[in-house]
Protein backbone atom coordinates (compact mmCIF):
# COMPACT_ATOMS: atom_id res chain seq x y z
CA UNK A 1 0.00 0.00 0.00
CA UNK A 2 1.68 3.06 -0.89
CA UNK A 3 1.61 5.94 2.02
CA UNK A 4 -0.33 9.21 1.94
CA UNK A 5 2.81 11.84 1.48
CA UNK A 6 1.38 15.63 3.00
CA UNK A 7 0.96 18.71 0.23
CA UNK A 8 1.33 21.75 0.49
CA UNK A 9 -0.73 24.41 0.02
CA UNK A 10 -0.39 28.27 -0.87
CA UNK A 11 -2.95 31.13 -0.66
CA UNK A 12 -2.10 34.32 -2.11
CA UNK A 13 -3.84 37.20 -1.33
CA UNK A 14 -3.37 40.87 -2.02
CA UNK A 15 -1.65 41.74 1.38
CA UNK A 16 -0.52 38.44 2.71
CA UNK A 17 -0.18 34.75 2.09
CA UNK A 18 -1.07 31.77 3.93
CA UNK A 19 -0.04 28.10 3.64
CA UNK A 20 -0.35 24.92 5.06
CA UNK A 21 0.95 21.17 5.47
CA UNK A 22 -1.87 18.92 4.45
CA UNK A 23 -1.77 15.10 5.43
CA UNK A 24 -4.54 12.99 5.95
CA UNK A 25 -7.20 15.01 6.45
CA UNK A 26 -5.48 17.36 9.10
CA UNK A 27 -3.29 20.41 8.88
CA UNK A 28 0.17 19.97 9.96
CA UNK A 29 1.78 23.59 9.72
CA UNK A 30 -0.47 26.39 9.23
CA UNK A 31 1.59 29.91 8.61
CA UNK A 32 0.84 33.36 7.29
CA UNK A 33 3.44 35.73 5.80
CA UNK A 34 2.35 39.40 5.55
CA UNK A 35 2.80 40.57 1.36
CA UNK A 36 4.81 43.86 1.64
CA UNK A 37 3.82 44.79 -1.91
CA UNK A 38 1.78 43.20 -4.65
CA UNK A 39 5.37 42.25 -6.63
CA UNK A 40 6.96 39.46 -8.05
CA UNK A 41 9.77 40.19 -6.18
CA UNK A 42 8.15 40.52 -3.04
CA UNK A 43 6.58 37.12 -4.03
CA UNK A 44 9.79 35.25 -4.75
CA UNK A 45 10.98 36.06 -1.73
CA UNK A 46 8.25 34.41 0.64
CA UNK A 47 8.38 31.79 -1.91
CA UNK A 48 11.88 31.27 -0.59
CA UNK A 49 10.47 31.63 2.77
CA UNK A 50 8.07 28.78 2.35
CA UNK A 51 10.56 26.47 0.40
CA UNK A 52 12.85 26.94 3.41
CA UNK A 53 10.46 26.24 6.29
CA UNK A 54 9.13 22.93 4.47
CA UNK A 55 12.41 21.72 3.68
CA UNK A 56 12.81 18.36 4.93
CA UNK A 57 8.88 17.62 5.14
CA UNK A 58 8.80 15.21 2.78
CA UNK A 59 6.32 17.33 0.96
CA UNK A 60 5.05 15.65 -2.30
CA UNK A 61 2.74 18.10 -4.39
CA UNK A 62 2.32 21.88 -3.88
CA UNK A 63 -1.07 23.30 -4.98
CA UNK A 64 -1.18 27.33 -5.35
CA UNK A 65 -4.67 29.56 -5.22
CA UNK A 66 -4.00 33.11 -7.07
CA UNK A 67 -6.81 35.88 -7.42
CA UNK A 68 -7.40 36.48 -10.91
CA UNK A 69 -8.79 34.10 -14.09
CA UNK A 70 -6.64 30.73 -13.99
CA UNK A 71 -6.60 28.76 -17.25
CA UNK A 72 -4.07 25.74 -18.03
CA UNK A 73 -2.37 26.74 -14.03
CA UNK A 74 -1.50 30.11 -15.85
CA UNK A 75 -3.01 33.66 -14.61
CA UNK A 76 -4.47 35.52 -17.94
CA UNK A 77 -5.83 38.45 -15.58
CA UNK A 78 -5.47 39.52 -12.57
CA UNK A 79 -6.88 43.13 -11.91
CA UNK A 80 -6.81 42.93 -7.75
CA UNK A 81 -3.13 42.08 -8.49
CA UNK A 82 -2.12 42.90 -12.08
CA UNK A 83 1.41 41.36 -11.85
CA UNK A 84 0.21 37.89 -11.33
CA UNK A 85 -1.12 38.17 -15.28
CA UNK A 86 1.61 35.86 -17.46
CA UNK A 87 4.07 35.07 -15.03
CA UNK A 88 4.98 31.24 -15.12
CA UNK A 89 4.49 30.94 -11.06
CA UNK A 90 3.94 26.91 -11.54
CA UNK A 91 7.63 26.76 -13.57
CA UNK A 92 9.70 28.80 -11.05
CA UNK A 93 7.98 26.91 -8.17
CA UNK A 94 8.29 23.44 -9.50
CA UNK A 95 11.91 24.24 -9.73
CA UNK A 96 12.41 25.92 -6.15
CA UNK A 97 10.01 23.52 -4.70
CA UNK A 98 11.20 20.57 -6.36
CA UNK A 99 7.91 19.27 -6.52
CA UNK A 100 4.53 18.84 -8.96
CA UNK A 101 2.99 22.16 -8.69
CA UNK A 102 -1.11 22.75 -9.67
CA UNK A 103 -2.12 26.32 -10.03
CA UNK A 104 -5.61 27.33 -9.24
CA UNK A 105 -8.46 30.30 -8.81
CA UNK A 106 -7.97 30.96 -5.24
CA UNK A 107 -12.32 30.71 -4.97
CA UNK A 108 -11.76 27.56 -6.67
CA UNK A 109 -9.33 26.49 -3.67
CA UNK A 110 -11.67 27.72 -0.92
CA UNK A 111 -14.54 26.10 -2.32
CA UNK A 112 -12.89 22.99 -2.60
CA UNK A 113 -11.43 23.21 0.87
CA UNK A 114 -14.56 23.64 2.62
CA UNK A 115 -17.07 20.52 0.64
CA UNK A 116 -14.33 18.36 1.44
CA UNK A 117 -13.16 19.39 4.53
CA UNK A 118 -15.79 22.20 6.12
CA UNK A 119 -18.74 23.62 6.30
CA UNK A 120 -19.80 22.07 3.40
CA UNK A 121 -18.59 19.02 3.79
CA UNK A 122 -20.84 15.72 2.21
CA UNK A 123 -22.59 18.58 0.03
CA UNK A 124 -22.83 17.92 -3.99
CA UNK A 125 -23.68 21.37 -5.15
CA UNK A 126 -22.31 24.26 -3.35
CA UNK A 127 -21.00 27.71 -4.33
CA UNK A 128 -18.32 28.90 -2.35
CA UNK A 129 -17.77 33.17 -2.39
CA UNK A 130 -14.67 34.94 -1.26
CA UNK A 131 -15.59 38.20 0.30
CA UNK A 132 -11.91 40.54 0.32
CA UNK A 133 -10.87 43.04 -2.59
CA UNK A 134 -12.30 41.53 -5.05
CA UNK A 135 -15.33 39.01 -4.99
CA UNK A 136 -14.43 35.47 -5.82
CA UNK A 137 -16.64 32.79 -6.77
CA UNK A 138 -16.01 28.98 -6.89
CA UNK A 139 -18.77 26.00 -7.87
CA UNK A 140 -19.10 22.58 -7.31
CA UNK A 141 -21.81 20.65 -9.32
CA UNK A 142 -22.32 17.30 -8.43
CA UNK A 143 -19.28 16.82 -6.45
CA UNK A 144 -16.83 18.12 -8.66
CA UNK A 145 -15.33 21.53 -9.42
CA UNK A 146 -16.97 23.20 -11.96
CA UNK A 147 -14.58 25.24 -14.83
CA UNK A 148 -16.70 25.32 -17.69
CA UNK A 149 -14.11 25.49 -20.57
CA UNK A 150 -11.67 26.52 -17.71
CA UNK A 151 -12.85 29.69 -15.53
CA UNK A 152 -16.57 29.26 -15.05
CA UNK A 153 -17.15 31.24 -11.83
CA UNK A 154 -16.00 34.82 -12.84
CA UNK A 155 -19.53 35.97 -11.47
CA UNK A 156 -17.49 39.10 -9.68
CA UNK A 157 -17.06 40.64 -13.35
CA UNK A 158 -20.93 40.54 -13.68
CA UNK A 159 -22.86 43.72 -14.63
CA UNK A 160 -25.01 44.87 -12.42
CA UNK A 161 -25.89 48.37 -12.95
CA UNK A 162 -25.45 48.37 -16.78
CA UNK A 163 -25.59 52.56 -17.38
CA UNK A 164 -22.61 53.19 -14.84
CA UNK A 165 -21.11 49.98 -16.20
CA UNK A 166 -20.45 48.70 -12.31
CA UNK A 167 -20.19 44.90 -11.61
CA UNK A 168 -21.24 43.22 -8.58
CA UNK A 169 -18.25 43.47 -6.82
CA UNK A 170 -18.08 46.72 -6.83
CA UNK A 171 -21.08 46.00 -4.80
CA UNK A 172 -19.91 43.20 -2.53
CA UNK A 173 -16.16 43.54 -1.72
CA UNK A 174 -13.72 45.51 -0.38
CA UNK A 175 -14.16 48.73 -3.35
CA UNK A 176 -17.69 48.77 -1.64
CA UNK A 177 -16.46 50.50 1.42
CA UNK A 178 -13.99 53.01 -0.03
CA UNK A 179 -16.73 55.62 -0.01
CA UNK A 180 -16.93 55.45 4.02
CA UNK A 181 -13.41 56.66 4.03
CA UNK A 182 -12.35 53.23 6.06
CA UNK A 183 -11.33 49.66 5.08
CA UNK A 184 -13.78 47.14 5.77
CA UNK A 185 -11.70 45.73 8.72
CA UNK A 186 -12.12 49.54 10.32
CA UNK A 187 -15.31 49.33 10.36
CA UNK A 188 -15.99 45.64 11.54
CA UNK A 189 -13.77 46.74 14.68
CA UNK A 190 -16.14 50.35 14.87
CA UNK A 191 -19.06 48.38 14.65
CA UNK A 192 -18.25 45.83 17.35
CA UNK A 193 -17.83 48.29 19.75
CA UNK A 194 -21.31 49.77 18.92
CA UNK A 195 -20.88 52.28 15.73
CA UNK A 196 -24.43 52.61 13.94
CA UNK A 197 -22.54 54.06 10.98
CA UNK A 198 -20.66 51.12 10.73
CA UNK A 199 -23.07 48.74 11.44
CA UNK A 200 -25.25 50.53 8.55
CA UNK A 201 -22.79 50.26 6.22
CA UNK A 202 -22.17 46.38 6.78
CA UNK A 203 -25.86 46.02 6.56
CA UNK A 204 -25.68 47.60 2.67
CA UNK A 205 -23.32 45.66 1.92
CA UNK A 206 -25.27 42.71 3.14
CA UNK A 207 -28.33 43.36 1.14
CA UNK A 208 -26.09 43.94 -1.52
CA UNK A 209 -24.31 40.78 -1.38
CA UNK A 210 -28.22 39.43 -1.07
CA UNK A 211 -29.03 40.30 -4.62
CA UNK A 212 -26.34 39.00 -5.60
CA UNK A 213 -26.56 35.22 -4.23
CA UNK A 214 -29.73 35.52 -5.23
CA UNK A 215 -28.69 35.70 -9.03
CA UNK A 216 -26.32 32.40 -8.45
CA UNK A 217 -29.04 30.77 -6.40
CA UNK A 218 -31.55 31.23 -9.70
CA UNK A 219 -29.12 30.27 -11.73
CA UNK A 220 -27.67 27.30 -10.54
CA UNK A 221 -29.93 25.98 -7.90
CA UNK A 222 -27.07 24.80 -5.31
CA UNK A 223 -28.07 23.08 -1.93
CA UNK A 224 -25.88 25.60 0.45
CA UNK A 225 -23.40 28.84 0.20
CA UNK A 226 -20.06 29.42 1.74
CA UNK A 227 -18.81 32.51 2.91
CA UNK A 228 -15.10 33.08 2.76
CA UNK A 229 -12.74 36.02 3.06
CA UNK A 230 -11.76 38.88 4.83
CA UNK A 231 -14.87 40.41 4.73
CA UNK A 232 -16.44 37.13 6.38
CA UNK A 233 -15.13 37.66 9.65
CA UNK A 234 -18.01 40.36 10.19
CA UNK A 235 -20.63 37.83 9.00
CA UNK A 236 -22.83 38.51 11.58
CA UNK A 237 -23.15 42.08 11.06
CA UNK A 238 -24.26 41.72 7.74
CA UNK A 239 -25.75 38.10 7.32
CA UNK A 240 -29.43 39.14 8.21
CA UNK A 241 -29.68 41.24 5.68
CA UNK A 242 -28.28 39.14 2.96
CA UNK A 243 -30.75 36.57 4.22
CA UNK A 244 -33.60 39.21 3.72
CA UNK A 245 -32.65 40.63 0.47
CA UNK A 246 -31.78 36.94 -1.21
CA UNK A 247 -34.79 35.80 -0.34
CA UNK A 248 -36.73 38.96 -1.80
CA UNK A 249 -35.26 37.77 -5.22
CA UNK A 250 -34.90 33.75 -4.73
CA UNK A 251 -37.59 32.73 -7.67
CA UNK A 252 -38.42 29.14 -6.42
CA UNK A 253 -39.84 30.05 -2.51
CA UNK A 254 -38.64 26.33 -1.80
CA UNK A 255 -34.84 27.84 -1.85
CA UNK A 256 -35.52 31.26 -0.55
CA UNK A 257 -33.96 29.72 3.17
CA UNK A 258 -31.34 28.44 1.13
CA UNK A 259 -28.19 27.54 4.11
CA UNK A 260 -25.40 30.73 3.59
CA UNK A 261 -22.87 29.69 6.16
CA UNK A 262 -19.45 31.36 7.46
CA UNK A 263 -17.00 28.98 5.95
CA UNK A 264 -15.57 26.49 9.14
CA UNK A 265 -11.87 26.36 7.87
CA UNK A 266 -11.37 30.00 8.56
CA UNK A 267 -8.76 32.18 6.87
CA UNK A 268 -6.70 28.52 5.84
CA UNK A 269 -9.69 27.77 3.91
CA UNK A 270 -7.76 28.66 0.25
CA UNK A 271 -4.55 26.55 1.28
CA UNK A 272 -5.86 24.10 2.37
CA UNK A 273 -7.65 23.73 -0.89
CA UNK A 274 -4.81 24.62 -3.16
CA UNK A 275 -3.18 21.61 -0.79
CA UNK A 276 -6.34 18.72 -0.96
CA UNK A 277 -6.35 20.27 -5.31
CA UNK A 278 -2.90 18.67 -6.06
CA UNK A 279 -5.19 14.87 -5.24
CA UNK A 280 -7.84 15.56 -7.54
Amino acid sequence: MIKAMPTLGIDVGASKVRYVIWEKNQVLLDKEIKLLAPSREELNRIFQEISKITRGSRVSAAGVGLPGTVEKESVTSALNFPTLAGWNIKAELEKLLGVPVKIVNDAKAFVIAETQAGAAKGKQNVIGITLGSGLGIGIVLNGNLYLGQGTAGEEGHEIIDLPNRKEAEDFASAKFFKKFGKSPDQLRQLAEIGDQDAKQAFEEFGKNLGVIIANLVNLLDPEEIVLGGGIAGAYGFFIEETKRSAADLIVNPSRKDIAIRPAALGPSAGAIGAAILTGL
